[in-house]
């Protein structure tokens, strides 16, 4: 089992990656990169409601279409 690894060239750096006090990330970003990352499923879930289809992905996400 291996519990550990280290390499004198690695790229990885503990006081880079960490998400902390202090830290150099700045979190407010997060907000702006979830909803960007999200765009193509609202997208998608908009086009759907529109041509009354269901979503595949989240069936129960849109309401079944009216019946005509």
């Amino acid at each position: 089992m291996v519990v550990g690894r280290k390499s004198p060239k690695s790229l990885y750096r503990y006081d880079l990656a960490t998400y902390d006090e202090g830290d150099n990330f700045d979190q407010s970003a997060a907000l702006g990169f979830i909803k960007l990352w999200g765009l193509p499923l609202q997208t998608q879930t908009k086009y759907q409601m529109l041509e009354g289809g269901t979503n595949p992905i989240l069936p129960n996400l849109l309401p079944p279409a009216e019946s005509e």
